[in-house]
């Protein structure tokens, strides 16, 4: 069956690192290489309000392509989901996962591929894929609705780090005006691209200086 945009379950504070921070990271990143990405934040008062390992089992996930279900690797993985304090909802459902080394590149291909399907897919609103571009190193692809306040969804992004087999896929949800009354963060869709590149960019340069250190 069909996975629509608009059906799929959704879903710094110190951008530096200090020395014991670091030497934690080091010391740990065997054990649990991904559990430190959690960790990351953005400026302002988006926080982070919950952090859930993958499950263990199958060491992969299905997505839906113009070719149909597609698997891509998933070696481990956590979501982490983002919330402003005095809203009942979430901003952004964050996964972070890593592929298996030899199934990487094809991965990466699936992922984008998903994104375009979901672009051509007829919906309520259009939904507009944005190609390759680079944000502090990671490689970015994504996709957004041109209006807020339909589906759950109103972007989904995700950005590849090649050296780490890294894959984080952010979706960004929609803030219901019924629900949030004066209190949600964007009213249109400019004020939530405003948000979007905002979180993007701090949150690629939290994640990327933690691979700096671990190197």
């Amino acid at each position: 069956m069909m996975v629509r945009l608009s059906r799929l379950l959704v879903p710094t504070i110190a951008l530096t690192l200090s020395s014991p921070q670091i030497a934690i990271f080091q010391s740990g990143k065997n054990a649990d290489p991904l559990k430190h990405y959690t960790t990351c934040k953005v400026p302002g008062d988006l926080k982070i309000k919950e952090v859930t390992r993958r499950t263990a089992g199958d060491k992969y996930r299905e997505v839906t392509t113009a070719n149909g279900k597609e698997k891509v690797s998933v070696v481990d993985g956590y979501r982490v989901m983002f919330a402003y304090p005095d809203l009942t909802y979430y901003f952004a459902n964050v996964k972070i996962e890593q592929s298996a080394p030899e199934s990487y590149l094809q991965d990466k291909e699936i992922l984008v591929n998903q994104l375009k399907h979901y672009s051509s897919t007829k919906e309520a609103t259009a939904i507009i894929f944005a190609d390759k571009t680079m944000i502090n190193g990671f490689e970015h692809y994504g996709v957004d609705r041109d209006k807020i306040d339909i589906g759950g969804q109103v972007g989904i992004h995700i950005l590849f780090y090649d050296p780490a087999h890294l894959v984080l896929t952010i979706y960004f949800l929609n803030q219901s005006k019924a629900v949030f009354l004066n209190k949600r963060r964007f009213e249109s869709i400019t004020e939530y691209r405003e948000l979007r590149d905002d979180f993007l960019n701090h949150y690629s340069v939290c994640i990327k200086r933690f691979e700096d250190a671990q190197h």
